[in-house]
């Protein structure tokens, strides 16, 4: 007769082969996807030939006004460093008369030469689509909550700030490309001033956010004096900025700029990692720097169709995340900004892809998905595990989809 530590031990093992066919699963799909640490010496031999194309050097290489200053964005650069037909080119262009395009040497050098579909491509550089140009120019509204200049409160305790129409890189996705103009254009320092001074006469604000555009592509005296300034307010107790620039222009990150930074806590960054081929030793040594200066980390993807629209991809992508110190924060639903209809998807892929994180990954990996209705501030969507409830009961189902009965304590 089977006895009971027996029978523990059985039902133990039995569970363990259910989650080791996950596990299995799950590495057999993971060689199949793309990230930067396995391209490390591809992107080399790119970042070689663009150095080539642009006559520079390695010192060049690692100075981010450098890269600033030498974006690429004209296609017959393009061209020499990527395998573009004479159709890709006349689409470059075409679109380039509607929609502003550039991307740092650095970020060019993750692209695949060949493959149009590389995720990096196809965030990057200008869709034809783009001219099909459905969508509204303000999908979130922003205009209509703008009580000051540059500024956006959709919530009572916090606001964004709009310092910059200045990106390292234009990604094609952009929610504010209506802003993104032909030249590159700082807010005045009198907006700011502006935007402080709403900040100081409305006292229930605690948590203010630069974005842009990108904060970080401004030198450290700006940035210094941008949360300095935010520093002066005493109602004012956590300070953010919205930055891709250490994915996009990771030479950036210095210790110089870290140790600033560290100046002005508590401070927190969000970054955007869309997929995991962005993630590079170039990307971990900025992050690392961030993580080092005390500045937590936190990682806002975009939902993109064909990018990253796949459960095993953003398995992937929060696994690389958390191994660089950056948590997976939030997944956005792509927004209805004009020019970008093919990029987005259902509202259920992005339900689908929570579901496949939990219970697959560790709770540190799965991030929240996030709708922005116009002017409405964000919605959080999440799949149903509550199946349904009963005097003192709740019907559930897990992350295996096993149904189960649980007692509901009385009020």
């Amino acid at each position: 007769m089977e006895s009971l530590e027996d029978r523990k031990q059985r039902a133990s093992l039995e569970k363990a082969e259910t989650l080791n066919a996950y596990a299995q699963e799950f590495s057999d799909m993971r060689e199949q996807i793309p990230t930067g640490f396995r391209a490390a010496e591809v992107i080399e031999a790119n970042k070689k030939r663009i150095l080539r194309v642009l006559d520079a050097t390695e010192a060049d290489w690692q100075d981010w006004t450098w890269q600033l200053r030498n974006r690429i964005s004209e296609v017959e650069v393009l061209g020499q460093i990527l395998n573009l037909s004479e159709q890709e080119k006349a689409d470059i262009s075409q679109v380039a008369a509607k929609f502003r395009w550039a991307i740092t040497p650095y970020f060019a050098s993750l692209m695949d030469r060949d493959d149009k579909n590389c995720p990096i491509r196809l965030q990057m550089l200008p869709s034809i689509r783009e001219l099909e140009m459905t969508g509204r120019p303000d999908f979130s509204g922003e205009e209509y909550t703008s009580p000051a200049p540059k500024l956006v409160r959709w919530y009572p305790d916090r606001v964004t700030i709009n310092s910059t129409n200045i990106c390292a890189a234009f990604c094609r996705h952009c929610l504010r490309r209506r802003l993104i103009g032909e030249t590159d254009i700082p807010t005045r320092d009198e907006d700011i001033v502006k935007a402080l001074d709403y900040i100081r006469q409305n006292k229930g604000i605690r948590d203010v956010l630069y974005t842009g555009g990108d904060p970080l592509t401004f030198s450290d005296e700006r940035v210094d004096w941008l949360l300095t300034e935010l520093g002066k307010i005493e109602h004012v107790e956590i300070k953010r900025l919205g930055s891709r620039v250490p994915i996009t222009m990771p030479q950036r990150i210095d210790s110089k700029l870290c140790d600033m930074l560290a100046k002005h806590h508590p401070l927190y960054i969000n970054v955007q990692v869309n997929h995991p081929k962005e993630i590079t030793k170039d990307t971990a040594r900025a992050c690392d720097l961030l993580s080092k200066a005390g500045i937590p980390l936190g990682n806002q993807s975009v939902l993109l169709k064909g990018i990253n629209d796949d459960p095993h991809v953003m398995k992937v992508l929060s696994h690389e995340l958390l191994k660089i110190r950056v948590r997976p924060y939030y997944i956005y639903h792509c927004q209805g900004t004009i020019g970008i209809a093919h990029l987005r998807t259902p509202v259920e892929t992005g339900i689908e892809i929570v579901e496949q994180l939990r219970g697959f990954t560790s709770g540190l990996g799965v991030p929240s998905y996030i709708i922005t209705p116009s002017g409405l501030g964000k919605t959080p969507l999440a799949p149903q595990y509550q199946v349904s409830e009963g005097p003192g009961y709740l019907v559930l189902r897990n992350w295996e989809g096993i149904v189960y009965k649980y007692e509901n304590p009385p009020s």
